[in-house]
């Protein structure tokens, strides 16, 4: 997650070139995922970047890291004999499947109230959103020594995903302390890709793969004099 963030700040460094601005805010703190009629609902930690126009419009990033969870479905596959004497020569397995989140969402904020700077103040936006899922999938109660699982090869997959949405929340400055704040993005998925068989099952069966993406977060921000 460390190396993903240096990446991410590049980026938003090189983005940013031509733009002019006298403070950073560097953010961090907790999140909540939920999918709309997922199984489980995801725990991560983020951390931001966000840079003042004026004291009522900013550009904000940010990178979350969710940890996996187990599905509640099993998931099959089929399994061959390695003898071709074997009997039966082909028998269906069952597992679980295990899925993580990792967002980069980036987008525009609009303050109301004190403003970016000073005391209480409500924000909203626009975001746009690139989602990676890690997945995992495992397979048990079979003899791995008479039997191969066909998808053997793709135990493990990412599915990539491009949502765009929504985003508001509440912030309180104080001075010579920081900026204590909790927000909520909406995202709807317009498009994903799944990398390989393991992560394709997942992304079809839609057990925790989601296209409607709700996360809360609560963190503090420090700004820094550029």
């Amino acid at each position: 997650m460390e190396c993903g963030m240096k990446k991410f700040l590049v980026f938003i460094a090189i983005a940013l070139g031509g733009t002019s601005f006298a403070q950073v805010g560097v953010s961090a703190g907790g999140d909540m995922l939920v999918g709309f009629g997922a199984q489980r609902t995801w725990g991560g930690l983020h951390l931001g970047i966000e840079i003042p126009r004026d004291d009522a419009v900013s550009l904000y990033g940010r990178l979350s890291h969710y940890f996996a969870q187990a599905g509640r479905d099993s998931i099959y596959s089929s399994a061959i004999a390695r003898d071709i004497s074997t009997t039966p020569y082909v028998i269906n397995v069952a597992g679980t499947s295990r899925m993580n989140y990792t967002t980069l969402e980036g987008g525009t904020r609009y303050y109301l109230g004190d403003g970016y700077d000073f005391g209480w103040a409500a924000y909203g936006g626009s975001n746009l959103m690139l989602i990676f899922n890690g997945v995992r999938n495992r397979y048990e109660g079979f003899d791995e020594t008479l039997y191969e699982l066909q998808s053997s090869g793709a135990q493990r997959g990412t599915i990539f995903s491009l949502g765009f949405g929504l985003g508001g929340g509440l912030k309180y400055s104080l001075e010579n302390v920081g900026t204590f704040y909790f927000d909520l993005s909406l995202a709807y998925i317009i498009f994903g890709q799944a990398s390989n068989e393991a992560a394709a099952q997942q992304f079809a069966m839609g057990g925790l793969y989601r296209p409607l993406l709700f996360t809360f977060n609560l963190g503090y921000r420090r700004d820094i004099a550029w």
